[in-house]
C-alpha cells in the first residue's frame, strides 16, 4: 500500500542541509548508471538476520557500476545490498503535491558515494547476486541509504536497518517527505493514485518546481524556511520569498470558521537583517470566506522589535487570496486536500517574506 510517515509531522520544521550535493566524483572508479534488472532482489536465499562477520576488505575496485540504489557491479561481480530495498530507478513518489523521480534520486545518492566503494559478505540471492554490506571510506552505505530516506529496511529478510528507517521517517528524509509506494509493492504493479496539485507564489523570479525537486534530493542550500505537511515556505536564492505546496484550488469549508497559525520569515532589504515572527490567519465564516491576517511578535536578527503587520477582510476565491495597496502586498493559498495549511508571501515596511500556518481549533 502507499506508504507515508508513521509519525505526524510537527507544526513546522526548519529545513536542514542534510545531504551532499549530487555532484558525481569520478576518480578512483568508473561509475555508470545502468537500467535496473532482475527486480529489486526480493527473495534472498540466505537466512534473514544480521550478516555474517565480513571478511577482510577486498582490494580496491577498478570498475564500479551503480545499477540502482541497492544493486552494484564491482569488477564484474553483481552485489545486492543486504537488508535494504530501494526505489526502482524508474519509480516516482509525490511530495508537496508534486511527483518527483525518487528512484533516480536514490540512485544518484549512491553514485555520490561510489568512489572507493567495496562490498563484503557471503551468500547469494535467487538471481545469483552476492549479498553484502557495501562501504566507502569506512562508512556502511546500506545504513547511510536507509538513514537518508533513499532505501527502506527490507524487514522481510532482515531488520538490521530498522532504526535507521525509523529515524529517516521521523525526519521526513528522502521518500519519507511525502507519499510513496514501497519498492516491493511497486514491483508488483502498485502505483501512486491521484494527481499533482503543485502550485506556488513568489515575490520574484523563481522556478519553484526546480527548487522543490532540488530540496527533495536533499540539497537545501540557499534556502531558509520551514516545511509543513503539505507545503513549504521561506526565502530562496538570497531574497526571493516563496510558498509552494499541494493546492486543491478550493475554499476551506465547514461549519463556522477556522484559524491557522505558524511562523513568519522575512528579510529587511535595507539592513539585510532577517526578521521572524508569528502568523495567524482567521476566517470567520466559511459560507462567505474572507481572511484576516496578523503577523505579531516580529523581531530582527539584531534583537530589535519590528511593528506588527495586519490585513483584514481579504476575499478568498478557489482557495487563494491576495491584497495590495500603498502599504504593501500579500498573496497566499490554502494547501492540502483538507485545507489544513495556508501560506504565502508578503512585502511591507521594506521587508519581503513568507509565512506558513497549520489549522487549529476554531477558537484559536
Amino acid at each position: 500500500m502507499t506508504a507515508r510517515g508513521m509519525h505526524r509531522r510537527r507544526t513546522e520544521r526548519t529545513l536542514p542541509g542534510q545531504l551532499p550535493a549530487k555532484a558525481f566524483v569520478m576518480a578512483a572508479a568508473s561509475v555508470l548508471v545502468l537500467s535496473a534488472c532482475g527486480g529489486g532482489g526480493g527473495g534472498a536465499s540466505s537466512p534473514s538476520g544480521p550478516m555474517p562477520d565480513a571478511p577482510p576488505a577486498p582490494a580496491a575496485a577498478t570498475d564500479v557500476r551503480v545499477i540502482d540504489a541497492d544493486t552494484v557491479d564491482i569488477d564484474g561481480v553483481r552485489w545486492r545490498l543486504h537488508g535494504i530495498d530501494a526505489p526502482e530507478s524508474r519509480q516516482t513518489s509525490r511530495a508537496w503535491g508534486r511527483t518527483w523521480d525518487c528512484g533516480a534520486a536514490a540512485t544518484e545518492a549512491l553514485m555520490s558515494r561510489a568512489v572507493g566503494l567495496s562490498c563484503a559478505g557471503s551468500g547469494t540471492d535467487r538471481y545469483g547476486r552476492s549479498i553484502g554490506v557495501c562501504s566507502s571510506g569506512g562508512e556502511d552505505l546500506n545504513a547511510w541509504l536507509v538513514a537518508n530516506g533513499w532505501a527502506l529496511a527490507y524487514r522481510q529478510y532482515a531488520d538490521d536497518y530498522a532504526d535507521e528507517e525509523d529515524e529517516a521517517r521521523a525526519n521526513e528524509r528522502g521518500v519519507h517527505a511525502g507519499e510513496f509506494v514501497a519498492p516491493w509493492d511497486w514491483r508488483r504493479g502498485e502505483r501512486l493514485g491521484g494527481g499533482d496539485m503543485f502550485a506556488w507564489v513568489a515575490s520574484g523570479s523563481l522556478d519553484a518546481g526546480a527548487l522543490a525537486d532540488r530540496m527533495l534530493r536533499g540539497d537545501r542550500s540557499g534556502f531558509y524556511g520551514h516545511w509543513l505537511d503539505e507545503s513549504v515556505f521561506g526565502l530562496a536564492d538570497g531574497a526571493v520569498a516563496v510558498s509552494f505546496g499541494a493546492f486543491p484550488a478550493t475554499n476551506p469549508a465547514g461549519i463556522g470558521g477556522g484559524v491557522w497559525k505558524g511562523p513568519v520569515v522575512g528579510l529587511d532589504g535595507a539592513s539585510g537583517q532577517r526578521v521572524e515572527g508569528s502568523a495567524e490567519l482567521r476566517i470567520g465564516d466559511f459560507a462567505s470566506p474572507e481572511v484576516d491576517i496578523a503577523f505579531t511578535g516580529m523581531t530582527d536578527s539584531g534583537g530589535a522589535a519590528r511593528p506588527d503587520m495586519r490585513w483584514g477582510d481579504i476575499p478568498v476565491a478557489r482557495g487563494a487570496f491576495r491584497s495590495s495597496d500603498a502599504t504593501g502586498s500579500i498573496e497566499g493559498r490554502f494547501y492540502g486536500a483538507g485545507h489544513g495549511e495556508a501560506g504565502g508571501v508578503f512585502e511591507r515596511n521594506g521587508i519581503v517574506g513568507a509565512f506558513g500556518a497549520s489549522r487549529g481549533s476554531d477558537g484559536g
